[in-house]
């Protein structure tokens, strides 16, 4: 009896080891390999695999370019004016808000393949093209409405796919506001409509993205109560407008066009509330840090330009608006860049070092996009922007307030453990 008893105990204890043994496989399996494999993959992906959406470059047309004036209120006045002047593939608008004519050659079309003609300003507002043979109108159209050949697509507005025998002269008139770059693509048909899809993809990816880690962020705030995760979550999402701004994609918003009439305001405000979210998320996460090195004045001195800057995103023109947004962002770039080098150096905060991290993400971005804007460098816009630092600073952003939350964790189990002693020596006291 006694030895059916323990070998019952014996099967039983050599049950719950193969058991246990069988958990912690399944689990390290599904929590490191599992993962592992996944980024290996795509890792292998990114950087072998073929793109699901193969497209050519686009061809540059040089073109010759003149700003309007009263002077030359026709497309024939534009035209006259504009032959024998010097072509370039490139005009920065340097702010202007007035209109600019230009005229470029279509080449004819090889083996009777159609091309399309881009205009890919983000900042463009309108666009209207003629035939420059027989003036006869091609096309017009705005952000809202287009009509004839031309249509709104990606971050601009382009021709619809036309074919000639041979050179074709066209000649167009388009209005911007903003940091313009005026340029002219050619495209095949099929490359183009596989631009456009691509296009759509990116802009799908960063906004599921971000807008999913943002109402994570939210409902993690609302369960633990905390006002500093509440307002990463609003700080997510105006950093994904910023990037939906660089990108030319902040026209629209869950899929619905953004009126004309508000687009250009809203850019302004959107600039000014990112500035504003920015500084108040950087003084929630190191409030106290900054006491300890000294840099909380000049926090607060970044933090009285925030609310003139909204005022101003709300009555200024954009071309008077633009120089305070960037003499603002120096000042605030020069003191965070300071406090942060200084919590490094006296604390070695894991917060501070994934906050910098993200920081120089973004300040990569937004100063590639500020001094292409503000000197008219070439080719800056476009190579590192902001949209593809949006995803990038935000998860590293992600991971500061992660690791801010495990501190104070580890802060709270801490004092749990002091209570804990401190009850257990009570009666020794009494």
């Amino acid at each position: 009896m006694n030895t059916k008893i323990n070998q019952s105990d014996f099967l039983r204890a050599q049950s719950r080891k193969i058991n246990h043994l069988l958990d912690r496989a399944l689990f390290g399996f599904s929590a490191y390999v599992i993962p592992l494999f996944i980024a290996l993959v795509s890792v292998v992906a990114m950087l072998a695999w073929k793109t699901q959406h193969p497209t050519n470059d686009p061809q540059e047309i040089d073109f010759q370019v003149i700003q309007a004036s009263a002077g030359l209120a026709t497309p024939e006045q534009a035209l006259a004016q504009l032959q024998g002047s010097p072509t370039t593939n490139h005009l920065d608008t340097q702010l202007s808000e007035t209109p600019f004519w230009f005229s470029f050659l279509v080449p004819a079309s090889s083996d009777k393949a159609p091309l399309a003609i881009e205009f890919p300003s983000r900042h463009a507002l309108d666009l209207t093209c003629w035939d420059a043979s027989t003036m006869v109108l091609i096309g017009r159209g705005n952000r809202q409405r287009t009509e004839g050949g031309v249509s709104a697509v990606k971050a601009g507005f382009a021709l619809q796919p036309m074919s000639f025998r041979d050179d074709r002269r066209l000649i167009c008139q388009t209005r911007s506001v903003g940091p313009a770059r005026l340029s002219v693509q050619s495209w095949s048909a099929l490359d183009f409509q596989m631009s456009v899809q691509e296009f759509q993809r990116k802009s799908g990816l960063l906004d599921g993205g971000i807008l999913i880690l943002a109402l994570f962020v939210l409902v993690t705030a609302l369960i633990n109560r905390s006002g500093l995760y509440l307002l990463f979550a609003a700080w997510l999402v105006v950093n994904l407008r910023m990037g939906g701004l660089s990108a030319g994609w902040d026209s629209q918003w869950l899929g619905n066009t953004v009126p004309q009439e508000w687009l250009l305001r809203l850019r302004l405000i959107t600039t000014a509330v990112y500035y504003l979210v920015s500084v108040a998320v950087f003084k929630a996460l190191f409030k106290a840090d900054l006491v300890k090195v000294g840099s909380i004045r000049l926090l607060r001195l970044v933090q009285w330009t925030c609310l003139p800057l909204l005022v101003l995103s709300i009555t200024l023109p954009y071309q008077a608006y633009l120089p305070f947004l960037w003499i603002s962002t120096a000042l605030f770039i020069a003191v965070m860049v300071l406090s942060l080098a200084l919590i490094l150096i006296k604390t070695r905060s894991r917060v501070a070092m994934w906050y910098s991290a993200s920081v120089a993400i973004a300040m990569v971005a937004s100063m590639s996009e500020v001094i292409s804007a503000a000197l008219g460098i070439k080719g800056m816009i476009g190579s590192i922007n902001s949209v593809t630092a949006a995803l990038s600073s935000s998860l590293l952003a992600a991971l500061a307030i992660a690791a801010q939350m495990r501190q104070e964790h580890v802060k709270r189990l801490e004092v749990q453990a002091e209570l804990e002693h401190t009850y257990e020596a009570m009666p020794i006291g009494l």
